[in-house]
């Protein structure tokens, strides 16, 4: 079937031109250019915009429709509004000459200087010399190629793209899916070789890069359009913005040789071709990461023609006011989708900050806190411990990211230490290391600057990172419960993973299947996830989460997620609680409401590692026995205790059809329509700390718990749970509050805690309070979530210690040791609050 492309501009201003461009597609999917003659164009106010044959002019502001028709064809064709604005005023901001996007010349002075051979080259964080020398190999390469290949790894295919380049035809959709974005990796090869070319002519001034830039540039202008699906114009497509974002540095970067014929073509097509379609998106508030991107590559096109073109302010001033308003609102909205898009979406954000810097001197962007402070440290927090370079595959990610552009800018604007540390660990020999680290500072490991307080929460998001460290050893458990509802989001409220040394253990599927079946189902449903199934259902909405509470005192790490919102009414309440002791292992405490007692209740835990029941190896079918299992993998292992509820079944299956995503445990049987699951995860398993449960009760009639951990060393860790507001009696201890733990070494924790009693310990508060004491120190660190100031008496016979002191709101630290008249202690706020 015949049928007509051309670009459909939505926003022009008085005074301001587009030319249509007709394209025939036909049945095989190749594109003919057309005569303007063929077609007939009309407006319904002419007094708005003005139509000389394929040329429409913005005459008044206004709005008018535009429809086209074939000669001889009915009314029908195609129609569209146009929208006619005032002419704006030429921009204020006066760009410094060519080159000023890529580099500015102050830049490539010292930008040469870095690359010079020469002493000292030892001590640099890269050697910026031999990165060069490969870059350049890359460029060379991109010079003398005659085709290169476009892979799409999902799909199983391949582009082979035959040079010069001609737009391509349309390709048919792979199987399942819809609206494939083919372009989206073709343009993102040809901005790599625009910007990479370009770099080298304006490092080395080497014609050779400048005329195979000239060469790609003079061919894109004669595409009919630069996105890829008509019928959706520049709507949900990256390729319009990679290829706005490399045409415009490249033409920025050889603009001195190209001849005033060529440069008007090429600034014609940026106009009409990469701006103009993405007029769509002006005034949009959406932090979605494509049109996050679009809005970047606005302000790239804007920089590089606005001066000789002044219809293109308007792009500049609408891609940067969408971005101040984009980081001001990462920081408190809630939306994310998945480190991996927040990584790409960043990666855009500070283009156009570091750019904006250049033309203008303003750094007010980059100096954004979103920027400076947030983003920094989720990617810090939230990466894995071990030698490698991992994350959590929360939502659409993967575990593996380049992350080194970020990290690059982060440490050569704000000279932050741990940044350095990463690109000098991961990413040494990394391109973005040699262009985008211009200063090089001491580096800093996250262990180092983050000290004993490792853990973080990210209320905004949802996201908490509970860990005991960075090193080869250590562990860490990423939770999410969050709100946002983005479609790179998976319904995985209450959801956690779990990486010891380097290895995920506890683990999910990543990155969805987009093709409908069991591996789509699984891998954005509950079932593919860490949470909670219901009657065999799992969540029925994307988001829906709140990360309710947190405490992160010395030794004492807990976290409070609710997914109620996000199964749609299956349930009645859903509370995880996830628990870190002593940076040792983990404690979760589900609790359940359901409708009827007879609705089935199941917990998963997922894992791509071999699975131990006891030291037995099960295989998926299989019940499992005893209440300890394990997750063997290569070089770690991770032990899952379940003491909780008496009464249950576990199993381990597979998905039918995602089997290849590994089993997975399913802990059930319990009834009643309130259950509360308690599991242990120790992470410590494989470096020779086992944990034994040596006993438990559960008190006749309630939800409240006591039981004794055993470590290796024999050291005993009674743990309180309550419920209900009942108290809890365990060992000959009462308790009432939320959580007790007390150890054999001294140490003493409370979580929301009113009243302790029993051994050498007693406990009082007014209102719930959260401490922790450790007897060896005698500090008393004390959490106060109230916005009153609230009594307490604490009593530790052994070591001494009678206080009775008024806490304010907040975190603060107690001396025991300095105890006045009245029992009252030292105390100032504490320094480690999160």
């Amino acid at each position: 079937m015949l049928r007509t492309e051309f670009i459909k501009p939505s926003l022009l201003e008085t005074g301001e031109e587009h030319r249509l461009s007709f394209m025939l597609a036909e049945p095989c999917g190749r594109l003919e250019p057309q005569s303007d003659s063929a077609y007939r164009i009309t407006c319904s106010d002419p007094e708005t915009l003005g139509v000389n044959g394929s040329l429409i002019t913005g005459l008044k502001p206004g709005e008018t429709e535009v429809s086209v028709y074939s000669q001889g064809d009915s009314p029908s064709a195609c129609s569209w509004k146009v929208r006619v604005q005032p002419a704006g005023m030429d921009s204020v901001m006066k760009l410094q000459d060519h080159p000023r996007i890529l580099f500015s010349e102050e830049e490539l002075k010292a930008f040469r200087e870095r690359i010079k051979p020469g002493e000292g080259r030892s001590s640099r964080i890269i050697d910026a010399s031999r990165l060069w020398e490969e870059y350049l190999a890359k460029a060379d390469a991109y010079v003398e190629e005659e085709s290169f290949e476009v892979l799409y790894p999902s799909i199983s295919e391949q582009w082979k793209v035959e040079l010069p380049l001609t737009e391509p035809k349309r390709a048919p959709e792979p199987q399942g899916h819809t609206f494939f974005p083919f372009w989206t990796m073709y343009a993102r090869a040809i901005e790599d070789r625009l910007v990479v070319m370009s770099t080298s002519f304006l490092v080395t001034n080497e014609r050779k890069y400048a005329e195979r830039v000239k060469e790609h540039l003079l061919s894109l202008t004669s595409f009919g359009k630069w996105y890829e699906f008509d019928e959706r114009g520049a709507e949900g497509n990256l390729s319009n913005a990679h290829l706005l974002l490399g045409v415009s540095s490249a033409y920025d970067a050889i603009h001195r040789l190209l001849t005033e014929d060529e440069r008007r073509s090429i600034r014609q097509a940026i106009l009409e071709k990469g701006l103009q379609p993405l007029a769509i998106d002006i005034g949009s508030s959406d932090m979605h990461n494509i049109v996050a991107a679009k809005q970047v590559a606005m302000v790239y096109g804007a920089a590089a023609i606005m001066d000789e073109i002044s219809f293109a302010a308007k792009y500049l001033n609408a891609g940067l006011t969408y971005l101040r308003s984009y980081l001001e609102r990462k920081r408190v909205s809630g939306e994310t989708e998945g480190l991996l898009y927040d990584n790409v979406a960043a990666r855009h954000a500070w283009m156009a900050a570091d750019l904006y810097r250049r033309i203008s001197g303003d750094d007010s962007l980059v100096q954004d806190p979103y920027l400076r402070e947030e983003l920094p440290e989720r990617f810090f927090r939230l990466m894995a411990p071990g030698e490698e370079s991992s994350f959590p595959n929360l939502s659409d990610s993967f575990s593996k990211l380049d992350i080194t552009y970020l990290m690059a800018m982060t440490a050569t604007h704000y000279g932050h230490p741990a940044a350095v540390w990463y690109l000098q660990k991961h990413a040494a020999a990394h391109y973005n290391s040699l262009l985008y680290l211009r200063k090089e500072t001491s580096p800093k490991s996250p262990s180092e600057l983050y000290g004993a307080c490792a853990s973080a929460v990210f209320r905004s998001v949802g996201w908490a990172a509970l860990r005991s460290g960075w090193g080869d050893e250590d562990h860490l458990l990423c939770f999410t419960s969050s709100s946002s509802a983005k479609d790179h989001n998976h319904r995985d409220q209450n959801n956690l993973v779990i990486n010891v040394g380097g290895e995920w253990l506890l683990t999910n599927p990543g990155y969805q299947d987009y093709v409908p079946g069991p591996k789509a189902d699984y891998t954005i449903g509950t079932v593919g996830h860490n949470s909670l199934l219901v009657k065999g259902q799992g969540q029925l909405h994307l988001g829906g989460g709140d990360l309710r509470e947190e405490l992160l005192l010395p030794s004492f790490e807990a976290v409070v997620g609710d997914a109620t919102e996000s199964y749609g009414g299956l349930l009645k309440g859903y509370q995880r609680s996830v628990i870190h002791i002593d940076s040792a292992y983990y404690v979760v405490v589900d609790d359940v409401e359901l409708h009827q007692d007879s609705d089935e209740a199941e917990l998963l835990f997922h894992t791509t590692s071999a699975v131990l029941d006891g030291d037995e190896p099960k295989a998926p079918g299989e019940n499992l026995e005893s209440d300890s299992i394990v997750f063997q993998g290569e070089k770690a292992a991770l032990q899952l205790m379940f003491p909780f509820p008496e009464e249950k079944m576990l199993s381990l299956r597979e998905y039918p059809g995602a089997e290849s995503y590994g089993p997975y445990v399913a802990v059930g049987g319990a009834t009643g329509k309130r259950r509360r699951f308690l599991t242990l995860i120790n992470p410590r398993f494989q470096y020779g700390e086992r944990l034994e449960i040596r006993q438990k009760e559960q008190n006749a009639g309630s939800l409240t718990y006591g039981f004794t951990v055993v470590r290796q060393n024999r050291a005993e860790d009674i743990w309180l749970f309550c419920a209900d507001a009942a108290e809890a009696r365990y060992r000959g201890i009462t308790f009432l509050g939320d959580t007790a733990h007390i150890s054999g070494a001294g140490k003493l924790h409370l979580w929301k805690a009113e009243r302790l009693s029993g051994g050498d310990i007693a406990f009082e508060a007014e209102l719930p309070l959260s401490i922790y004491t450790d007897a060896r120190d005698s500090t008393c660190f004390v959490h106060n979530p109230h916005p009153v100031e609230v009594l307490f008496k604490l009593k530790l016979i052994t070591a001494g210690v009678e206080v009775e002191q008024t806490t304010p709101p907040g975190y603060y630290e107690w001396n025991l040791m300095n105890i006045g008249r009245g029992g009252q202690a030292e105390g100032r706020e504490a320094m480690w609050k999160p």
